[in-house]
């Protein structure tokens, strides 16, 4: 897709306010969004070195004096879509693009990289502003017999990563479920490889709908279409008085005051919200588990090991044997998760009391995870920097409790060596004070022995 992202921001991103081509299907949707009980979110910081763990904990304190304590859910609905496009992984609506939860942040991360002087960054600060000042007007409605006759079309940013599959497409087709027509859906991507675990998973999680869904990686336009319409960007889009509502009974002292109506904090909103989507899925896809009784088999205890040499991607781990052979001690098995089915993937996750996982894509499996479970992510300087904050949107759906232990980076010494993100991610190196960390962790769990003074702050 060929796009000038210089235009006047009016003319290229679709503003619910302003522009048409979207409207909701039957009725409005009722609520947008609502305050709802979240994960438990822990950061602790253990390099080996005292000033990287000082830089860490410094950045640990930033973030949770900015990010908000109250969670959201968010609406996603079934919508009709009018002169829509879908190219590359986005849509969009008479020729603007239209903001829809994650394919949305990929759009407006691809204007502020084109758009890097602060004056052009300006306009689409008005753009906002100005659809705001419109008014609350709301989607028009579209004849529900009608509709259900319409295709489905959605967005998939690509055909390898198993994070952006689960956490922004997956959930989108439990709409389509009681649907009384079978219109074919269509999922649209680049051009890119296709993993063998997008259809596995489609089958596994709705094998009443798998026969109805094509992979399309080629442009196509479509006069009239259905999808699915994630209202998280609508927040700071517009002043819809059922979201002013919300946010007035939240509180006048909240930050989500702030943040829904100033865009540049689109990835704070993005960290405190999960689309009401992703608890379909998770419904969908426990009771498939539930049908054949798999939780009853798994283990309670696990350490999420990777296959580097099948289709995941080689980052490395070292240092951590002392550790497994801790965690064996205690009861913790080794799982890797691409050996299992799908349903067995889901079931393990969900049947665990404690998961330990370097940072990776199978830690989107939190979406699956019991509420209260523990689940520790083991990140880097690197991860703390580029992707904290990618999996809460997985732990807020579940209620875990989500721990995230900073250690240091796989073949990297000192503060200024920690690689751009442009590198790629590197793998993580456990030293003595992490192992020591993570055992506390799992011992203060096992009512074994309690926590030493945590390097933590909590939301």
């Amino acid at each position: 897709m060929s796009v000038n992202w210089c235009r006047p921001p009016l003319d290229m991103i679709h503003m619910p306010p302003v522009h048409g081509g979207v409207s909701y299907i039957g009725s409005e949707p009722g609520w947008l969004i609502r305050e709802v009980a979240g994960a438990r979110i822990r950061m602790f910081a253990a390099c080996e070195g005292d000033e990287m763990r000082d830089r860490i904990e410094a950045s640990i304190n930033r973030q949770f004096a900015r990010m908000p304590s109250e969670v959201l859910e968010i609406r996603a609905s079934p919508v009709v879509l009018q002169n829509a496009q879908f190219a590359g992984g986005l849509v969009t609506v008479d020729g603007r693009f239209l903001l829809n939860g994650a394919s949305g942040d990929r759009v407006r991360a691809k204007f502020d990289a084109e758009n890097s002087a602060k004056w052009r960054r300006d306009r689409l600060t008005r753009a906002f502003r100005r659809s705001r000042a419109t008014g609350s007007k709301t989607f028009p409605l579209y004849d529900r017999d009608l509709a259900e006759r319409l295709d489905v079309a959605i967005e998939l940013k690509n055909g390898f990563n198993y994070f952006h599959f689960s956490t922004e497409t997956l959930g989108s087709l439990a709409h389509f479920l009681d649907d009384p027509h079978e219109r074919p859906i269509r999922l649209h991507l680049k051009k890119s490889p296709i993993k063998g675990f997008i259809r596995q998973f489609i089958d596994a999680v709705y094998p009443s709908l798998a026969d109805r869904i094509k992979l399309v990686s080629n442009k196509k336009n479509y006069d009239v279409v259905r999808s699915v319409y994630s209202h998280r960007h609508y927040l700071y889009a517009t002043s819809d008085k059922t979201v002013k509502n919300v946010l007035h009974e939240i509180g006048e002292s909240s930050k989500w005051e702030r943040i829904a109506r100033n865009p540049s904090r689109a990835k704070l909103a993005a960290m405190q919200t999960f689309d009401n989507s992703l608890q379909m899925l998770r419904n969908a896809a426990l009771a498939q588990t539930r049908a054949r009784k798999l939780v009853a088999t798994t283990p309670r205890l696990v350490w999420m090991g990777r296959d580097e040499g099948g289709e995941a991607r080689a980052r490395g781990i070292s240092g951590h044997e002392p550790l497994l052979e801790e965690l064996t001690a205690l009861g913790f098995e080794r799982v890797v998760f691409e050996h299992l089915s799908p349903l067995e993937q889901i079931a393990t996750m969900n049947g665990a009391d404690i998961v330990i996982a370097p940072h990776g894509a199978g830690l989107a499996n939190m979406i699956y995870a019991k509420p209260g479970a523990l689940v520790i992510e083991i990140g880097t300087r690197q991860t703390q920097l580029h992707r904290w904050g990618d999996f809460l949107g997985c732990a807020h759906v579940s209620r875990c409790h989500y721990d995230t232990v900073f250690t240091d980076i796989d073949g990297v010494e000192g503060l200024s060596d920690v690689p751009a993100i442009s590198s790629g991610l590197r793998g993580v190196r456990l030293g003595r004070r992490a192992t020591d960390c993570l055992v506390s962790m799992v011992s203060e769990r096992l009512n074994q022995t309690s926590m030493p003074d945590p390097i933590v702050n909590s939301v």
